[in-house]
């Protein structure tokens, strides 16, 4: 009798994590729906930040630039075997912001990563205000991550999203995006840095 409550107990603690887990999915989910990048007024906007990953980042941080939104642009977390001269010809029509205002960075490897080198690179030029672009999925992890190190009233982020993508692909990359952001929000909750 014993074994069989503690089994109840036992799928009765799981049930109740999955609900949880699901209820705080719904949360996120809703959050990347409804993105509400919070660009009221960019005029004081003095650099923008692409956290690469995939080239709708980079077109919408492009075409922020073209707009005179920023005088500088960095190009976070580029792979390492991926030159400029690449990205240069993925895009032939901004050759004149690469070659004034674009930098790049290679060093970082995760959404961390990006976000300690856009840190860096913000007080190293002295920059007030940034925008920051990402995926539309990516970007409450982002905003969490933007936490730890950086001044939010001065961070303002753009998203963006693959209108073709598949659904089944999207729904994995929701998926796969909620794991990491379940890991960042648990590890901010506890007091890991």
């Amino acid at each position: 009798m014993l074994n069989v409550q503690k089994l109840y107990y036992f799928f009765l603690f799981l049930f109740s994590l999955l609900i949880l887990i699901l209820i705080h999915f719904n949360i996120f989910f809703s959050s990347v729906k409804t993105v509400d990048d919070g660009n009221h007024n960019l005029t004081q906007v003095d650099s923008i930040v692409v956290l690469t990953g995939d080239r709708f980042r980079i077109a919408k941080g492009l075409e922020l630039l073209s707009q005179n939104l920023g005088s500088k642009l960095l190009l976070s977390g580029v792979n390492k075997d991926i030159t400029l001269t690449e990205i240069k010809n993925a895009f032939p029509n901004n050759n004149k912001l690469f070659n004034c205002c674009i930098e790049i960075e290679s060093i970082s490897e995760n959404t961390f990563e990006n976000i300690r080198e856009t840190f860096l690179w913000i007080r190293n030029n002295n920059y007030r205000n940034t925008i920051i672009v990402t995926s539309d999925y990516h970007l409450p992890r982002v905003k969490l991550e933007s936490k730890r190190l950086i001044n939010s009233e001065n961070i303002y982020y753009v998203s963006t999203k693959n209108i073709s993508e598949e659904q089944f692909s999207r729904v994995k990359k929701l998926v796969l995006e909620y794991i990491k952001y379940l890991r960042t929000y648990i590890s901010l909750s506890i007091g890991l840095y």
